[in-house]
């Protein structure tokens, strides 16, 4: 995800990636911090992980021009 892509691709794609692995975090049948954080962050994870999804796609349409 570093070398073929723009600047604002890797943005993106880093942004995207953030998201998505703060969903699973906050995911209450798999997360990892289900016992630790409050109930008002699970309605929050899946559209995050959501978004981190179409971030990442997204960011693959700004790659670096040959």
């Amino acid at each position: 995800m570093t070398k073929k892509h723009s600047k604002l691709g890797k943005v993106i794609g880093w942004l995207g990636f953030l998201f998505f692995i703060s969903g699973l975090l906050f995911f209450s049948e798999s997360g990892v911090m289900a016992e630790d954080i409050p109930e008002v962050f699970y309605p929050l994870a899946l559209p995050s992980i959501i978004i981190g999804i179409i971030l990442l796609v997204i960011s693959n349409f700004f790659k670096k021009k040959k």
